[in-house]
């Protein structure tokens, strides 16, 4: 009984980090299995709309490799790779013209783990600093942040739900494919 009451004096929270299980340290790399994949699905666009985000040639350092840098510099908690991925399908999901391929997959990212960072970490940096990691300029990525809330309508806001049921998916995915080991020079910590 002492129990029970001590448990309703504590405050309630509607934190999902605090109702959902971690995105580990192996997360990153699931994620960008599943985006490279993603993202090979569909041949850069030739007659297909182009958007903001797309670049006039896929840039040269692969998914995983972007990821990681995003990882390593943005200083962020992994659950903002998993935000990340719920924004990029709010936006196929609501402009279903909107195709992900190898020219704006790079800036989608840059793009949505920034957003994930402002509305889930408690510290994060300024646009020019994430602009420098994502080999962007800082007014072109203050225009990507800009186009890419109007897209998602402003919704960047994901349940506990929503955020295991994304969490899970990628993790299980991952799981499913052969795990390459990382080099020191790749190390997510």
């Amino acid at each position: 009984m002492e129990l029970e009451d001590e448990q309703e004096d504590e405050p309630s929270y509607d934190d999902p980090g605090q109702q959902v299980a971690t995105a580990g340290q192996s997360f990153v790399l699931a994620l960008a299995d599943v985006l490279t994949h993603l993202s090979s699905l569909r041949p850069p666009p030739t007659g297909q709309r182009v958007t903001k985000f797309h670049s006039i040639r896929p840039p040269q350092l692969p998914i995983r490799d972007y990821l990681f840098r995003i990882a390593k510099y943005f200083q962020c908690s992994r659950e903002c790779f998993v935000l990340c991925l719920v924004y990029i399908d709010r936006i196929v999901k609501l402009h279903p013209d909107f195709t992900i391929c190898s020219l704006n997959i790079h800036r989608l990212l840059v793009t949505s783990v920034m957003l994930a960072v402002k509305f889930f970490d408690d510290v994060y940096y300024s646009n020019a600093y994430y602009a420098k990691v994502g080999g962007v300029r800082t007014r072109e990525v203050n225009a990507l942040e800009s186009h890419f809330l109007q897209l998602i309508e402003w919704k960047l806001h994901v349940t506990p739900e929503e955020f295991d049921q994304y969490r899970s998916h990628v993790c299980t995915v991952g799981a499913a494919q052969p795990v390459p080991r990382l080099t020191a020079d790749e190390s997510l910590g």
